[in-house]
């Protein structure tokens, strides 16, 4: 069990979202080889927080600093949790396609009980 932050869980999104953010943009291959190190930016974070389907809104509330609380504790087995349900919207059609709407979130096939769903660990 570790304490985190929401600046910590955003880093963990920057690198998963970094990997596909050429596709997102669209950018040819060409550019895609010649844009060796791309980096999303703070707009494409929010968007992508904010538009992820398997995190609840106090999840995605904490992440963005809006919840009184500034630290969780999380266990190993949360954060790997976590990065998984990451990467899987960043190499999403939807997500690099801009196939989605922002209240994604409450669609019913992702209610709490569903496995893909993530809240806070609390």
């Amino acid at each position: 069990m570790i304490a985190v932050t929401g600046e910590y869980l955003i880093n963990i999104i920057e690198r998963r979202v970094n990997q596909t953010i050429g596709l997102r943009r669209n950018l040819s291959a060409a550019e895609l080889v010649a844009e060796q190190f791309l980096y999303a930016t703070n707009e494409e974070i929010a968007d992508f927080i904010l538009s992820i389907p398997y995190f609840d809104e106090r999840l995605k509330n904490f992440i963005l600093g809006f919840l009184t609380e500034q630290t969780i504790i999380i266990s190993q087995t949360w954060e790997i949790a976590f990065s998984v349900r990451t990467g899987r919207w960043a190499e999403s059609d939807e997500w690099l396609h801009c196939d989605f709407r922002l209240s994604m979130s409450t669609l019913d096939e992702l209610q709490h009980n569903n496995p893909d769903f993530l809240t806070l660990p609390y």
